[in-house]
């Protein structure tokens, strides 16, 4: 293939994409999981039972943002709940709830049959129990999560508009249905806020998660940010307005918009013609992977080829769904494009489930977070490259380590974002990072080397350090 076709490829490739406004506020607040695990025979009841309500729960959650399920019967019943906070879209409260959905299982009810567990989102929550919660409007693991910066200014004045925010929210979201947005707007800055209670709970109860949620929010200010997340309801301000991003105007509000461009400059151009390649073989690859699923899941289980030769499996690159519950599906092939593509361009190994380490994931996610993906490319090339057409190809790469399958694209999607001009959506937050890692956190570019063992860091706040092998 001649030099002159890599250069015209490359030169199509050149076109300014615009990323999707949307914002599910796929955050993580808290994760809280139980004690209580089944006995041994009862695990594989539990288990199943488990399973079979995850799998109702999405259908209720699209056609009418939250979701009641009973699975089981005994002693082995399943109860979830489920919902979107209701300034969210349809569209991102299905987004929210997918991610939702792949990170409840770090309470490990597959591993463990850890027999509960809530996680707590800022656009969805989710929560599973062994017993009827439904109408719970407090608990002994209610928790309440401060920002981790001060207010700058005035914090006399800060604490008199905040304390008056969530007193009106507290005090208003009852008699709204169990839900109120609003904001205080005196001393030149702003307070914004939200309280919600969750549909299983009467006009009463509501009231009363609510009134607790406001004794104990006040314990966070000066923090330019504070949640209480109750059993029954979810009550939030902050000095950034977080609600109804799709409507935030563009004087700076919601996240950061990154301007992204698939090139390659000439000092890395051979490199990414290796990424550009491994695109459309991708493809061909995937669909003779599919072919061949079950010698494909006795390799992951195994370590051992259909000739009887063994050969060692980077975790790595394993895709989520097997690591936690050994279920392989179509895209798996895509995740670890993702891996790939993220190490390339970072020149980093991906040490996501080493103990102790800070993986390249993790780093990339909170880059992308702050607009600034950039800073993740190969340090050695000294700035050598076109920053918005670098972002690009690790925002791909991102979409592609989505947890939950169904988030990442095809092959012949990221073929398309590659070469149509495609837009391309907001990723979430990849599987197995620490939520509450900020920017202060990581390291420069090839300051890690790969690491061979898993384990899995979850924030200070949310679980201990826990291990995690495949089926």
């Amino acid at each position: 293939m001649s030099y002159l076709f890599f250069f015209l490829f490359f030169f199509f490739l050149f076109f300014f994409t615009r990323p999707s406004l949307s914002d599910p506020r796929a955050t993580q607040a808290a994760l809280i999981c139980s004690n209580r695990t089944s006995r041994m025979p009862d695990r594989d009841t539990f288990i199943a039972n488990f399973n079979s309500a995850m799998n109702a729960i999405s259908p209720q959650i699209t056609s009418q943002r939250f979701a009641r399920i009973v699975d089981g019967i005994g002693n082995n019943t399943v109860y979830v709940f489920g919902e979107c906070m209701k300034d969210l879209s349809q569209s991102d409260c299905n987004l929210c709830f997918a991610q939702c959905k792949t990170q409840i299982l770090m309470c490990y009810p597959f591993q463990k049959a850890i027999r509960g567990g809530r996680l707590f989102y800022d656009g969805c929550y989710l929560r599973y129990e062994d017993y009827d919660f439904f109408h719970e409007s407090l608990s002994a693991e209610d928790t309440t999560v401060c920002g981790g910066r001060d207010f700058g200014g005035n914090r006399t004045d800060f604490r008199v508009n905040s304390v008056e925010l969530v007193r009106n929210l507290s005090s208003k979201a009852p008699k709204n249905d169990g839900f109120f947005v609003g904001s205080v707007d005196r001393g030149n800055f702003t307070v914004y806020g939200l309280a919600q209670c969750w549909e299983v709970l009467d006009r009463s109860s509501c009231g009363k998660c609510l009134e607790n949620a406001f004794s104990k929010i006040s314990s966070c200010l000066p923090k330019e940010e504070g949640r209480v997340l109750n059993a029954g309801c979810y009550l939030r301000y902050s000095t950034h307005r977080f609600y109804n991003n799709s409507e935030s105007s563009a004087t700076g509000e919601g996240r950061n918009r990154l301007a992204i461009i698939l090139a390659a400059t000439f000092s890395s151009l051979a490199g990414v013609l290796i990424v550009v390649s491994a695109v459309f073989f991708g493809k061909r690859e995937l669909a003779r992977r599919r072919k061949e699923r079950k010698q494909l899941g006795t390799l992951f289980a195994t370590g051992i080829l259909s000739d009887g030769k063994a050969v060692a499996v980077k975790r790595g690159y394993m895709a989520p769904e097997y690591m936690v519950r050994g279920k392989l599906t179509e895209k798996a092939d895509v995740y670890s494009f993702g891996v790939f593509v993220i190490e390339f361009i970072c020149r980093r190994r991906n040490n996501s489930l080493s103990q102790d380490s800070f993986s390249i994931l993790q780093m990339v996610w909170n880059l992308y977070r702050l607009g600034r993906l950039h800073e993740a490319v190969d340090s050695t090339l000294e700035g050598r490259f076109k920053k918005n057409e670098a972002s690009q190809v690790l925002q791909i790469g991102l979409l592609c380590t989505q947890a939950s399958a169904e988030l990442r694209p095809s092959m012949s999607m990221v073929v398309k974002m590659l070469t149509d001009n495609h837009e391309i959506p907001r990723s979430m937050q990849p599987p197995f990072l620490n939520s509450n890692i900020t920017e202060s956190s990581y390291s420069p570019p090839g300051a890690h080397d790969f690491m061979p063992e898993s384990c899995i860091q979850s924030p200070d706040n949310d679980m201990t350090e826990s291990w995690i092998e495949p089926r």
